[in-house]
């Protein structure tokens, strides 16, 4: 009998280092179940059809990579519970300011790209997120000064001076933009707005002493409210608009570089697959790589400015980016 009992607490013994065995088993497992590889997540804050484009387009780029793997999920920011999807993703693509806000706050070892996101914005994310450059990145918003002012050179040969506005946000690049614009035969005038009360006062003096006004993203001073009085304002003084949208040149610009959602989607499928080997390493926030130019031909007309064929202007814009 005593045996008997001996057996049995032994074996008891035994089940119970079985059990906290396989408990600790479950414990070191069920984490890498969390972080195990979910593909690439795009996070969104609306349902827009920019947005709907851009997905499509990924995938498609993804789609044509030769071996790759990467499999696309979309969460739309609404979807609060389905956070952790984007969490535990190898590369979190957020689309518009919104969203990038959202995905800075993630744990710091996901590695998020912003997309629609000015650059100033971009810098303000990143210091509110304490997150490192390596995971934490972007295309944005703006196009590379020295490609807009090749456009507005290449259909204003005789321009001298650029007006600049820049709000809060974008006020710091203006020794940077007259730089470029010294280097692009330029003297870059520049206004700063702190309110939006300013705005169409300070626009008047810019238009007053320049030739022509490049739009700069700042939420403070381009939005679809501001749209229509700095387009017709510009109008009146009979000065070209040269914005950084396909939608500001229908308004009223005169012309603009953009890059549309293809040429963004194909830039961040080729990031995404580009930071497989190491996944979590960015490269640093980045201006669109490719991109195109629209033209509005009944300003051009009302304005009195001759323009080339779309494809010679977008031509000698290649040859001055490559000869830069």
């Amino acid at each position: 009998m005593f045996y008997i009992d001996l057996i049995q607490l032994f074996t008891k013994r035994i089940l119970q280092v079985l059990l906290l065995l396989l408990i600790l088993i479950v414990a070191l497992l069920v984490p890498n179940y969390a972080h195990a590889y979910t593909g690439v997540t795009v996070l969104m804050s609306a349902d827009t059809m920019v947005n709907q484009e851009f997905i499509i387009h990924l995938k498609e780029e993804l789609a044509g990579v030769k071996g790759n793997s990467l499999r696309v999920k979309v969460v739309d920011l609404q979807e609060s519970d389905k956070l952790v999807i984007a969490e535990n993703s190898e590369l979190v693509i957020a689309l518009g300011t919104k969203a990038l806000s959202a995905a800075s706050k993630l744990k710091h070892s996901t590695p998020v790209l912003g997309i629609f996101t000015p650059l100033p914005t971009f810098n303000s994310f990143l210091a509110e997120s304490h997150r490192d450059l390596g995971n934490f990145s972007a295309i944005v918003l703006d196009q590379p000064y020295p490609r807009q002012m090749s456009l507005i050179k290449t259909i204003l040969p005789e321009a001298k001076n650029l007006g600049v506005l820049l709000g809060a946000s974008s006020s710091q690049y203006e020794e940077l933009l007259k730089e470029v614009g010294e280097k692009n035969a330029f003297n870059v005038i520049a206004e700063n707005i702190n309110q939006e009360a300013e705005l169409i006062p300070k626009l008047r003096l810019i238009l007053d002493t320049t030739d022509a006004l490049m739009a700069i993203p700042d939420t403070l001073i381009y939005s679809r409210e501001t749209a229509q009085p700095i387009l017709l304002t510009s109008y009146r003084y009979q000065k070209p608009v040269f914005g950084y949208s396909q939608s500001y040149v229908r308004a009223g610009a005169l012309a603009a570089v953009y890059s549309s959602t293809k040429q963004l989607a194909k830039q961040a499928a080729e990031i995404a697959v580009k930071s497989q080997p190491t996944p979590g390493l960015l490269p640093p926030p980045q201006t669109p790589k490719y991109f195109s130019i629209a033209l509005n031909l009944q300003v051009a007309r009302a304005l009195n400015i001759p323009l080339v064929d779309e494809k010679e202007i977008f031509k000698k814009m290649l040859e001055i980016e490559k000869s830069d």
